[in-house]
């Protein structure tokens, strides 16, 4: 039977609710995480030299002095962007997925879903991008992948491969649907000409049932 996936976000990586609460003029107090997440769309859609504090200012309609109310400059947001991406964007993923006791399938799915939900593979894009200037970046960008890749082989563990088998089809796994939404077409909900079942088909295997 087919399943389908949570719908994508577009073009935020916050997810839709946040982004409904700090586009345009905000309506009250703008707050760490709103400065958060303001640098780290323009990070995305600009690159990292282009998060400045007078542009994130003006892009939230307030005075830069607020921001120092949350960072005591901007080598202090830098290394708060960089905890949040691994953070949110791949201890939670791992987390949630961990206190999940359904099927295998129904598991990649729903994590599938969660990374699609917040635009994870843009942000990867974006750090990708900034590790070239910046050796502590490739770091995490290190670590990230390879937490990854062992959290998907514990999982894909239970699909019955083993050895080299397991790890190229963890490392699949985590390459596509890190990059597919960035390579690919989406319209808000699955990629333009994917079939989710087919491709779990080739990494995890068929599904039993």
């Amino acid at each position: 039977m087919s399943k389908t996936i949570a719908p994508t976000v577009q073009p935020s990586l916050v997810d839709c609710e946040r982004q409904n609460k700090i586009g345009g003029r905000p309506t009250g107090r703008v707050t760490k995480r709103d400065w958060l997440d303001k640098a780290l769309e323009i990070l995305v859609s600009e690159g990292i030299d282009a998060v400045r504090v007078v542009d994130l200012a003006r892009q939230l309609n307030v005075s830069k002095s607020g921001f120092y109310w949350h960072f005591k400059g901007r080598a202090e947001l830098l290394e708060a962007m960089k905890q949040y991406w691994v953070d949110e964007f791949s201890s939670e993923f791992i987390a949630a997925a961990l206190v999940d006791d359904r099927p295998l399938r129904e598991r990649l799915i729903a994590l599938i879903g969660a990374i699609r939900k917040k635009q994870s593979g843009n942000l990867d894009l974006a750090f990708t991008s900034w590790a070239q200037t910046d050796p502590s970046v490739k770091d995490i960008i290190d670590h990230v992948r390879d937490m990854r890749i062992t959290f998907v082989k514990n999982l894909l563990a239970k699909s019955g491969a083993r050895d080299e088998e397991l790890n190229l089809r963890a490392r699949l796994f985590v390459v596509y649907f890190s990059w597919s939404e960035v390579m690919f077409e989406s319209k808000c909900g699955e990629l333009a000409g994917e079939d989710l079942n087919a491709v779990l088909d080739i990494i995890v295997g068929p599904d039993p049932a």
